[in-house]
């Protein structure tokens, strides 16, 4: 049986289906109560709790073999819940632990970074068998139909620098990949496509799918920031702390990987934006 930890978040909704098609059980572990909806997704059994709670955790890994474990953003005690969850693997005999951190973890100005890093640290250090993947940021963080409506492709950082990307789905394919198959442990995998791209590159592929003039626009920190304590208010003012340095240090330096490990993972080329973009525009088409 395989665990998926923040199991309706991003991940989980994802990554559940395709491990239930493959005929996998699946054990979902989520902070809120969405039983019936992981059901639905194809998880096998469901526990709600906290991944700081140690007895959730040792009843979570009760007959698992292994573990996908994403930890939540700018949460402040993000690191002190992936190294519960190693601890928690390692006392209930785990064969793998996947581990779903970030591109350049040692960037530790970026303060998620410095968080992952230290989960990543704990994780080699332990005895279990483990997989890092490391994805940049997602495609799927633009939201082309908002940017179709509005004319506009916003961006909380210098629209000069370049940024990496990569397509979700793909980053799904590789978990599903090292959790199937053999060949994995002690593997870090750094996930990102072909793109290295300026916002105002960015627009202009937009512009050129969409037959829209698209315009990129630099927009205030605090107007990501507000829209994410209004959606997490409990993580309180960290994650103020952890965008301001994150766009402060995406504006200087960017932000840019290389797409030959997702590559060879994929057999195929990665997604790459342009690609993104004509998907989710023929979408809104219909």
């Amino acid at each position: 049986m395989i665990l998926v930890t923040s199991a309706y978040g991003n991940n989980g909704r994802k990554l559940i289906p395709r491990l239930a098609d493959r005929g996998l059980d699946v054990r979902a572990l989520n902070l809120s109560d969405k039983t019936d909806k992981l059901k639905e997704l194809g998880a096998k059994e469901v526990i709600i709790g906290n991944a700081l709670d140690s007895k959730i955790l040792d009843y979570a890994m009760d007959d698992i073999e292994s573990v996908f474990h994403v930890g939540p953003s700018f949460h402040p005690q993000e690191a002190e819940m992936g190294i519960s969850m190693i601890d928690a693997a390692s006392r209930g005999g785990v064969e793998h632990f996947v581990y779903d951190s970030v591109l350049h973890p040692q960037i530790t100005e970026l303060l998620q970074h410095k968080m992952k890093l230290r989960v990543e640290q704990h994780l080699i250090n332990s005895n279990l068998n483990y997989t890092i993947l490391q994805p940049m940021h997602y495609m799927q963080n633009i939201h082309i139909e908002d940017v179709y409506k509005q004319g506009v492709f916003i961006q909380a950082s210098a629209l000069e620098t370049p940024l990496s990307f990569v397509d979700i789905d793909d980053k799904i394919e590789v978990a599903v990949k090292v959790l199937t198959e053999a060949g994995h442990y002690g593997a870090t995998y750094e996930l990102c496509c072909d793109d290295n791209l300026n916002a105002i590159e960015i627009a202009r592929i937009m512009t050129r799918v969409m037959g829209k003039d698209i315009k990129a626009k630099l927009v205030p920190k605090e107007v990501i920031i507000s829209g994410f304590q209004r959606a997490f208010p409990e993580y309180g003012d960290y994650p103020a702390k952890g965008f301001n340095a994150l766009f402060d240090y995406y504006s200087k330096y960017g932000f840019i990987g290389n797409s030959n490990v997702l590559r060879m993972l994929l057999a195929r080329n990665p997604t790459i934006l342009e690609e993104y973009i004509e998907k989710e525009y023929k979408k809104i088409l219909k």
